[in-house]
C-alpha cells in the first residue's frame, strides 16, 4: 500500500561498494532490503517503476544467490554444517548451476568447501551473493561457548571462500543483528565493508519523520481521526501534530550513525499503528511482537536479566562497541543491547559513544523485564499481580477517584515491597512509577517544573496527571505532610506547561513504617 523510496541510498551503496555488511535490530527491514537487492540484480527495474532508482539503474542481470541463515536452527556445529549445506545446495539447484558443479558440491563435507568449489567455477563479476541474518545460528547458541565458537569458525571459513573468489562476485551483501569485530566475524583480509555506523546509511533502515509525513500522510490523518473519534474531514493540523508528538515519544529516537546525526523511527511499530486494519493505539508493537529476539533472550538469560541501571545512559570506548565472547563485560553488555535495538546511540565523540533507551516503547520494555525479574526472584503469586494489573486500568479512566489511586499504589507496594533487598533503590515514587511504566503508561519521576520537580508525572495524549508524594516516619503527623505537598503543587503550579492539557493533581503521603499510602487528596486548581 505504501513504499518508502530509499532506492537512491541503495543505488549509492551498490555503486560505491562491492561487498558490505549492515547490522540492525529485528523488524527494521533488513530482509526487505535483501529482497529489494535480489529483485534489482535479477530483474532490473521491472518492479521499481516511478522510484528514484528507475532513472539511475543501468546494470545487467545476474544470478543472485540468496542465503537466509535464519532458517538454520541448530544446537551443534555439525548440525549447522548439515543445514547450511542443504541451504546452499538448494540455491545451486534453483540457480541452475552446471550439473557437475552440483554433483561435486554434494560430496563436500562442509559449507566452506562447497562454497569454494561453486564460487571458483563462476565467471568474473557474474554472481550476486546476499546473506540475510548471518548471525542467527550464533545467537541461538550464545550461552554455549563451545558450540558458539564451533559455528563461528565454520562461518569464517565460508567467508574465506568468498574472499578467495571475490573477483567472481558483482556484489556481496550481508545482514545481521550482531556486529562482531571484523576479523572475528569475517576472514582475515576480507573486503567486506561494515556500514552499520556509517552516517551515509543511517536512514537506510527505519523511517525518518519527513518520510512518515510524506509517504503516510493519508494514513496519519485516518489514525488521527480514529484517535479523536471524528471524520477525516474534521481533522485539524493541530491534532495531527499531537499524534506526531506521540509517535515521536513512543517510536522515534533510534540512531545508527557514529556521528549521532540521524534519527529514525521503529518501522514495525509505525506500520502497526498506522495500519487501516489496526486500532490506532500507541502500543508497544515491536517489543510485544518480536522485540525479544534470540540474541536478547539468550543474553538476558546468561547475564541474569535486565538491571535498574539499564534505564540510564552508558558511555563506552568506540573500540569496544562490538560484540565479543566475554558476555559479562560492561562494554559488551552495552554493545549487545544496542545491536538488539534495546539501546541506541545517544551521543558520540571521536573516542567514546553514549548509548541508552531510545523511546517510550523501550522504557516500557525495560520496566516490564525488570518487574518480571523481581517477581521471579521474590516468588510473588500470580493472583496478587493479577489484582494489581486490574487495578492499574483505573488510570485509563479520566474520572478515577483518589481512593482508586491509593488502592492501586498500595497494591503495587505489596507486589514490589521496598523493604525487600532487591528493591532498596526504589522509593515511594519509584516503585509505582516502575510498575506503571511496565504496564504501558508514560510516567516519569522528578520532572522539572517551575521552581521545583514534580514527583510523578503521567502523560496521556489528552491529559496529564501530577502526583506530589511526601513520606512520614514513626511519630510524624501525616496531615502536615499532606498540606505541605498540596502547598508545593499550588505554589509552583505543577503540570501547567506546554503542551497544555487537562490536568489532575494529587497529594499523597507514604508511611515508611507501614509501607503504604495513608493519606491522599486531589488538589483543586488554586
Amino acid at each position: 500500500m505504501v513504499y518508502v523510496d530509499k532506492t537512491d541510498i541503495i543505488f549509492r551503496m551498490i555503486q560505491n561498494l562491492d561487498q558490505c555488511f549492515i547490522s540492525r535490530p529485528r523488524r527494521f527491514g533488513k530482509s526487505l532490503l535483501v529482497s529489494t537487492l535480489e529483485s534489482l540484480f535479477s530483474r532490473g527495474t521491472e518492479m521499481f517503476k516511478g522510484l528514484a532508482i528507475e532513472k539511475l539503474w543501468t546494470d545487467v542481470k545476474y544470478k543472485v544467490m540468496h542465503l537466509d541463515f535464519s532458517y538454520i536452527s541448530c544446537r551443534t556445529a555439525d548440525e549447522f554444517d548439515a543445514k547450511s549445506r542443504e541451504l546452499f545446495m538448494g540455491e545451486l539447484r534453483r540457480l541452475c548451476f552446471p550439473p557437475q558443479i552440483i554433483e561435486s558440491c554434494s560430496k563436500c563435507s562442509d559449507l566452506a568447501m562447497m562454497a569454494a568449489r561453486a564460487f571458483s567455477a563462476m565467471e568474473l563479476n557474474s554472481l550476486v551473493l546476499l546473506i540475510d541474518e548471518y548471525d542467527s545460528p550464533l545467537n541461538l547458541n550464545l550461552q554455549d561457548k563451545t558450540v558458539f565458537e564451533g559455528i563461528r569458525y565454520k562461518i569464517r571459513a565460508f567467508y574465506a571462500a568468498i574472499k578467495a573468489n571475490e573477483g567472481n562476485f558483482r556484489f556481496v551483501f550481508v545482514t545481521g543483528v550482531s556486529r562482531f569485530n571484523k576479523v572475528a566475524l569475517f576472514s582475515a583480509g576480507s573486503s567486506i565493508q561494515d556500514l552499520s555506523l556509517n552516517p551515509l546509511y543511517g536512514s537506510l533502515l527505519g523511517y525518518t519523520e519527513d518520510e512518515i509525513r510524506h509517504y503516510f500522510g493519508e494514513h496519519l490523518r485516518a489514525a488521527t481521526a480514529s484517535i479523536f473519534k471524528i471524520s477525516c474531514d474534521e481533522v485539524t493540523d493541530s491534532q495531527i501534530e499531537q499524534v506526531m508528538d506521540e509517535l515521536r515519544r513512543h517510536y522515534d529516537g533510534y540512531c545508527f550513525d557514529k556521528k549521532a546525526s540521524v534519527h529514525v523511527y521503529q518501522p514495525w511499530s509505525v506500520l502497526q499503528f498506522l495500519s487501516p486494519d489496526g486500532c490506532h493505539e500507541f502500543s508497544d508493537y515491536w517489543f510485544q511482537d518480536s522485540g525479544m529476539s534470540s540474541l536478547l533472550d539468550n543474553f538476558v538469560r546468561f547475564t541474569g536479566g535486565v538491571t535498574a541501571g539499564d534505564c540510564s545512559t552508558h558511555s563506552i570506548d568506540w573500540n569496544s562497541f562490538v560484540m565479543n565472547t566475554d558476555l559479562n563485560s560492561p562494554s559488551n553488555r552495552a554493545a549487545v543491547l544496542t545491536q538488539c535495538g534495546y539501546f541506541t546511540i545517544k551521543k558520540s565523540t571521536d573516542k567514546r559513544v553514549r548509548v541508552g533507551l531510545p523511546n517510550l516503547e523501550l522504557r516500557h520494555a525495560w520496566a516490564y523485564l525488570l518487574i518480571n525479574r523481581i517477581r521471579d526472584a521474590n516468588h510473588i503469586p500470580d493472583e496478587l499481580t493479577d489484582s494489581v494489573d486490574d487495578a492499574s486500568l483505573v488510570l485509563r479512566k479520566p474520572d478515577f477517584s483518589v481512593e482508586e489511586l491509593a488502592v492501586l499504589f498500595n497494591g503495587i507496594y505489596k507486589v514490589l515491597n521496598s523493604r525487600n533487598k532487591i528493591l532498596t533503590e526504589y522509593a515511594a515514587c519509584d516503585t509505582p512509577a516502575l510498575y506503571c511504566l511496565g504496564s504501558g503508561y508514560d510516567v516519569r519521576t522528578e520532572v522539572p517544573e517551575k521552581g521545583g520537580r514534580a514527583d510523578l508525572t503521567f502523560e496521556f495524549i489528552d491529559r496529564r496527571i501530577i502526583i506530589e508524594m511526601k513520606c512520614v516516619r514513626e511519630g510524624e503527623p501525616a496531615e502536615k505532610k499532606l498540606s505541605e505537598a498540596e502547598s508545593q503543587v499550588l505554589a509552583h503550579d505543577y503540570g501547567s506547561y506546554v503542551p497544555a492539557k487537562p490536568l489532575r493533581r494529587f497529594a499523597m503521603v507514604f508511611s515508611v513504617p507501614l509501607q503504604k499510602i495513608v493519606l491522599a487528596k486531589e488538589i483543586e486548581a488554586g
